[in-house]
């Protein structure tokens, strides 16, 4: 096992809604949890450390509701997430910016699929997984908009 150079200093849940709908009949309600993942998106915000290139202050967004209202979505989700990382001083920082924009994203992505698991284990229908995600086209969004913000504050050393 090697370790990550990557480190999950803490994260935040900043926003938490799951909202279970009552189906119409079990086949409805059946049909609907086979494909409940049909209609998930997710949004990423990064954003670096003015003062230190190798900390990093990610936010993570999943949602996952009906695309249009005549449709049936047995959970409408909405949770976001705000994660405090560090990169390894051994990682070149030309490199920083990739393992970041595709590795924070990802880790927090596992976090928000366990608190679905969690809240919709304890719904009036069976619980929602979130599927498994990669995160490469973070990092082409991230080199687009090269945003930029002082997460110094949100740091405990």
């Amino acid at each position: 096992m090697q370790l990550s150079s990557l480190i999950l200093k803490g994260y935040i849940i900043t926003n938490l809604s799951i909202k279970a709908q009552v189906p119409e009949s079990m086949e409805q309600a059946a049909k609907a949890i086979a494909s409940s993942t049909a209609n998930l998106t997710t949004k990423v915000g990064l954003a670096k450390n003015d003062q230190n290139q190798r900390q990093w202050k990610v936010s993570l967004q999943v949602i996952s509701e009906a695309t249009d209202s005549s449709e049936f979505c047995p959970y409408r989700i909405d949770i976001e997430l705000l994660g405090i990382f560090e990169v390894a001083s051994n990682v070149e920082e030309s490199k920083i910016q990739e393992l970041v924009s595709v590795n924070a994203p990802s880790l927090l992505f596992g976090a928000a699929r366990e608190l679905v698991l969690l809240i919709t284990g304890r719904g009036p229908l069976p619980p929602v997984t979130l599927p498994c995600a990669v995160f490469t086209d973070t990092l082409k969004n991230s080199k687009e908009t090269k945003k930029k913000s002082n997460v110094a504050h949100l740091v405990r050393g």
